[in-house]
Formats: C-alpha cells, sequence, structure tokens
C-alpha cells in the first residue's frame, strides 16, 4: 500500500507499552497458548519509530491454522503470510496502530526478531546504525514494504555480526 510518506515519531515509551498490553491481553484470551512479545523500534527505549507497535505472537505449528482462523475472526486484518510467517494490522491495513507477526514459536523468525530487538536496547552503536539507515529510508519512500526491505541489509548484517542465524 503507497502512503505519502514514512513518518518517525519521537519514542513514546509509555503509551506504546500500553498499547502492547492491550493487545497483549486480547491475544491471551484468543491464543493462550501463544507466547507474546512486543518487538520493533516501539519496543526499544529512545529510537525514533513509525507509531505502530510491532507484536510478535508465537504458536506452535500444529496450532497455525487455527491462530489465523481466530486473529481473522476477531477483527485482525490478515495483510499477507508465508511460510512461517503472517502479519495482521489493527484497526485495519489503512490505519495500522498495531501489527502482530504470527509466527512459529522459537522457530527462526521467532529467535531472529527477539535478538535482534534485544540488540538495538544493549547496543548503542547498532542502535544509532539503525536509526540512521531509518531516517534514510523513511525519506526515500513512502511505502512500508520498501521501507523494510531498504532496512533489512543492515538488519541481517547486525544479527550476523551478533551470530545469530
Amino acid at each position: 500500500m503507497e502512503f505519502d510518506s514514512i513518518e518517525l515519531v519521537p519514542a513514546d515509551p509509555q503509551g506504546w507499552a500500553a498499547r502492547f498490553d492491550v493487545v497483549r491481553r486480547r491475544l491471551a484470551r484468543l491464543l493462550p497458548n501463544a507466547a507474546v512479545e512486543h518487538i520493533g523500534s516501539t519496543a526499544v527505549p529512545d529510537l525514533p519509530a513509525k507509531d505502530v507497535v510491532d507484536v510478535l505472537a508465537g504458536v506452535r505449528l500444529h496450532e497455525w491454522s487455527t491462530a489465523m482462523a481466530l486473529l481473522s475472526s476477531d477483527g485482525f486484518d490478515c495483510e499477507g503470510h508465508r511460510e512461517g510467517h503472517a502479519w495482521f494490522s489493527l484497526p485495519n491495513r489503512s490505519n495500522r496502530e498495531i501489527v502482530v507477526h504470527l509466527v512459529e514459536i522459537q522457530g527462526r523468525q521467532w529467535r531472529r526478531r527477539i535478538a535482534f530487538r534485544d540488540i538495538l536496547r544493549n547496543d548503542i552503536r547498532a542502535r544509532e546504525l539503525y536509526l540512521s539507515v531509518k531516517l534514510d529510508a523513511a525519506a526515500s519512500t513512502g511505502d512500508w514494504g520498501e521501507y523494510t526491505s531498504y532496512k533489512a541489509d543492515l538488519v541481517a548484517a547486525i544479527l550476523k555480526s551478533a551470530g545469530v542465524p
């Protein structure tokens, strides 16, 4: 979906944590066996971000189809999926406030996303590099897919340097 611009806003740790907590409770009701984590830039203190809270929900593979159906039936807008990853927006893809990433618990996507969040929380140099690329990406495109792709090489390099497969 094309947007006029990608706007990064100053960190809002209390607001983003509160928004995460609301969706975490909702996911706990819908997917009681799921593990739920706050990920992405809104989970990293002092990091400017899009005003969209990213949530990681991990389920066992045999629960995948049921989890997708439950999220969709509860009003989560399924924007897309590929092997091992589905993403849902709230309230919808045109007005994202939350994006839930449904992945296999402890699978590769789970481990990489948690590791990247933790690296950014703990490594100021990685956080500064990432912010620089985010700012360039936001200035270069208004498309969310392109924005994410723009950052992909740096994310991969940071994970590789930390020994994350």
